[in-house]
């Protein structure tokens, strides 16, 4: 017996940023969508987020910072203004501009868009299916995409539109895939972030042909102390040590392994390298009173980071002796004798020789010197993935020989080298693909 058949424009698989962005942009403009989720709620990480709507200022800074493919990157910069065009002609409640990170951007009522998404999917007469798995891609023949076979506790209905958008919001709540796209100590890695994103929509894209970007590797996530209440929402954030890049970070071997300035997201991915995926994050009480104790955007609560993270189990000392530092990090199972000496040479070199730094230092170079001193255990835990699917600057997914898939387009995470191992705002590449997409499929 057959499926029953819905017909629509556009389906989207994934109700999350991109998803929703791209459905509401087209469903606006007299798109009839389908979306749907396998998840109970809509959101994805999104929901999670404190809604900072934020990216780099320049085509240049997005290429240094983000650190993707160029062309990729520039999309995000042209498409941002109209995507803040498009939230603030609905009503979507937007703050003055705020610094973040080496760009600029605006704390969003992140539900209230989301919402309003699934609001004009429906009064444009389409629908948000949630609980609902695909289990293939359907297509023609020739090979053009024409919708999904979908599965949800009522049956299994066939979806067939003229364009279908990926944007289940990549792979990392599966291990295995960590593992093989990432590096083998990502298997363990911490999340901070939903649990349903577990590569779905990257599979079913490769399932008909597209090409998995198996040399991108990045990530977005943060370094974070460790807890046994790790899993817990509120402690994404409360355990992130935003500030790492105001920090030293040795290995088990006590020594440097990155330029940390270029910040706690691009030290996540060097930290998941270092053996046993963990690292020593030693600072000063310069930095501490500076940058440890202060919010990274205006609208997050102050707190002190340090103490926040003993309060919640993580293995750290505050000491007026760098041997006593050293005698820490000996038995957390570092080499401690190592450690002291990686930070005297460091604050040699800042005074003497900042040349010969190896790693280099980009930005801050400055001796760690003030007592007193600050170490704490950190592991790398991430949010989202970077590598996915190939796609071009019209989101639509590639083949391995480059061309086109007809019908198929990916957002979000499930489209791969936008960013590379940098980071210049998730809620941002997420909402300017997801309508980048909707525009390829004809709703501009």
């Amino acid at each position: 017996m057959s499926n029953e058949v819905l017909e629509c424009d556009l389906l989207v698989i994934g109700a999350g940023m991109a998803g929703l962005s791209a459905a509401g942009w087209a469903a606006s403009r007299g798109a009839k969508v389908v979306v749907v989720e396998k998840a109970e709620k809509i959101g994805g990480s999104a929901a999670l987020s404190g809604g900072m709507l934020w990216t780099a200022t320049s085509k240049a800074r997005m290429n240094y910072y983000g650190a993707g493919e160029a062309d990729l990157g520039a999309v995000v910069c042209a498409t941002y203004p109209q995507a803040m065009s498009w939230l603030r002609e609905r009503g979507i409640d937007v703050s003055e501009k705020m610094d973040a990170l080496h760009g600029y951007g605006y704390q969003i009522d992140i539900i209230a868009h989301l919402q309003g998404c699934v609001a004009l999917v429906e009064q444009a007469g389409g629908h948000v299916i949630l609980g609902t798995s695909v289990e293939k891609l359907l297509h023609t023949p020739d090979g053009r995409i024409i919708g999904a076979s979908t599965r949800h506790v009522d049956g299994c209905v066939d979806v067939h539109a003229a364009s279908t958008l990926l944007a289940t919001g990549g792979y990392q709540g599966d291990p295995e895939l960590r593992a093989r796209y990432i590096h083998p100590n990502a298997r363990n890695m911490l999340l901070r972030s939903n649990l349903t994103s577990r590569g779905e929509g990257i599979q079913l894209g490769e399932q008909v042909g597209g090409e998995v970007r198996a040399t991108n590797d990045g990530f977005y996530g943060h370094l974070v102390s460790a807890s046994p209440s790790w899993g817990e929402e509120r402690l994404y954030t409360m355990l992130s040590q935003y500030h790492s890049d105001y920090t030293l970070l040795l290995n088990e071997d006590g020594l440097r392994f990155c330029d940390e300035t270029n910040g706690d997201h691009t030290n996540t991915y060097y930290t998941v390298q270092q053996k046993n995926g963990r690292a020593l994050c030693f600072w000063d009480s310069r930095v501490h009173e500076e940058q440890a104790t202060k919010s990274i955007v205006k609208f997050a609560t102050p707190m002190d980071k340090f103490a926040v993270a003993l309060e919640f189990g993580g293995a750290g000392l505050c000491s007026a002796s760098v041997d006593d530092i050293a005698g820490f990090a000996s038995a957390q199972g570092f080499n401690g004798e190592q450690v002291a000496k990686s930070i005297a040479d460091f604050n040699f070199c800042c005074r003497n020789a900042w040349e010969t730094l190896d790693p280099p230092r980009s930005e801050e170079c400055i001796p760690y010197d003030r007592a007193p001193f600050y170490a704490l255990v950190v592991y790398p835990a991430i949010t989202f993935t970077y590598g996915g699917l190939t796609i071009d600057t019209a989101a639509r997914v590639l083949d391995a020989r480059g061309q086109a898939i007809p019908g198929l387009l990916a957002a979000g995470s499930d489209a791969g080298a936008a960013f590379g191992i940098g980071y210049a705002g998730g809620l941002a590449l997420a909402m300017t693909f997801g309508i980048t997409a909707a525009r390829t499929a004809g709703w501009q």
